[in-house]
């Protein structure tokens, strides 16, 4: 069964709430929609943010749910549209059997590693994760949070806005983690589009420290970044202007690495959709070899220098779709019956949208043409999070089904 969903937009939030009711209320007579939702996704934009608590509690009285999670963004998303600079919800009502979720913030814990469901299934199996940008060891307090779900995978988003950032777990908070905690039961797929492309082959780090990465296959990184990029000799050998002019285009196209998750942990078998983390490159140094990206980097990695653009954002935001339906196709094949979406939700990076697929709601219609009007609500965030880690520039999708 497909989840109700709504958005509108209007400077008069109780307007706007009315509206997406309005349409929440316009599902009743389609069979394909499920009534008895018990759990609320709620995304506001920062616009909004003043309103949040008198929209939440209105819609805990309207829909009769008492349990609601979501965020405050900048930008936020529905199916196939996306709202920044106005004042705007988005809103979907999710039915999961009783005791398959749990919401947790900082009052609410959540249930504990190891425990079970009435089936056999993990309590705590995967979860959805806001998380103030202002928080401090947040990279770290992610990686905590994914120990503490059986399949170490989490996917979710830092709340962004121009204002105070807020988060929704049953009422609204500030600072820290929040979200809800799913059971083994709950049926989800979860991908992470990068939006990069790889201009290099893979090398390992052969010396580094901290954040600085001296050699590659035991060669100068700086060297090998500029052969990866077809412009060794022209640098190399030509003037400085000449080395200045083929470093500075290099640089307008975007320059990051690519690290793949360590191996031997676990992690790539634990987890639904193992990863690489790009960090930017942010200074080369050619007297010493170095190049120095915004992240820390150790001995043995695997890396891989990459670039980031448009078509490349297209082509791997494709390619996570057309992996979230292969899924949903061996499921049904293996129960021998059809499986349907039921709901997703989508979290991207403020620097995506417009900025990046050229015009506004391209993003959000592109998911749309590849997986039809599922219905759909997120946001847009000042870092997103997949699996353990912390990202930047990427778009997270999951699909309940």
């Amino acid at each position: 069964m497909r989840f109700r969903h709504a958005h509108a937009a209007h400077p008069d939030w109780s307007v706007a709430v009315d509206e997406c009711l309005l349409h929440l209320q316009a599902f009743n007579g389609d069979e394909r929609y499920a009534r008895n939702a018990n759990l609320g996704f709620l995304y506001l934009t920062d616009a909004l943010a003043p309103h949040a608590d008198a929209i939440l509690t209105t819609l805990k009285a309207r829909t009769g749910i008492p349990n609601w999670v979501g965020s405050v963004g900048a930008g936020i998303c529905a199916t196939g549209v996306e709202y920044t600079d106005e004042p705007a919800l988005a809103v979907m009502l999710a039915s999961f059997a009783p005791g398959s979720f749990n919401v947790f913030s900082g009052t609410q814990r959540p249930p504990a590693l190891g425990l079970k469901t009435p089936s056999g299934a993990p309590t705590a199996f995967t979860a959805l994760v806001h998380a103030d940008p202002n928080t401090p060891d947040l990279p770290e307090l992610i990686v905590d949070m994914a120990n503490k779900v059986e399949s170490g995978y989490l996917f979710g988003g830092l709340s962004s806005a121009r204002g105070r950032t807020l988060q929704i777990a049953d009422r609204v908070l500030a600072g820290g983690l929040s979200g809800v905690v799913f059971t083994g039961d709950v049926r989800l797929v979860s991908r992470v589009s990068q939006g990069c492309h790889p201009f290099s082959a893979k090398r390992t780090v052969t010396r580094a420290d901290h954040n600085l990465i001296y050699e590659l296959d035991g060669e100068r990184a700086f060297e090998l970044l500029l052969e990866d990029a077809g412009i060794r000799e022209r640098v190399l050998s030509g003037g400085p202007r000449q080395a200045r002019a083929a470093l500075a285009t290099l640089a307008r196209r975007g320059l990051f690495v690519g690290i793949e998750p360590p191996a031997g942990d676990g992690y790539r078998e634990r987890t639904p959709a193992a990863d690489y983390v790009v960090r930017h490159i942010v200074a080369l140094d050619p007297n010493k070899g170095s190049v120095a990206i915004a992240g820390a980097i150790e001995d043995g990695a695997a890396v891989s220098f990459c670039t980031r653009d448009e078509a490349a954002a297209r082509k791997d935001l494709i390619r996570i779709c057309s992996e979230i339906r292969d899924h949903l196709h061996e499921r049904a094949e293996a129960g021998g019956t059809q499986v349907e979406p039921s709901g997703a939700i989508y979290v991207s990076c403020l620097g995506r949208g417009s900025h990046m697929f050229g015009e506004q709601h391209e993003e959000l219609r592109l998911i749309r043409h590849q997986l039809g009007d599922v219905p759909l609500v997120g946001f847009y965030a000042n870092g997103e999070i997949g699996g353990r880690n912390l990202y930047g520039f990427t778009g997270v999708l999951t699909v309940f089904y």
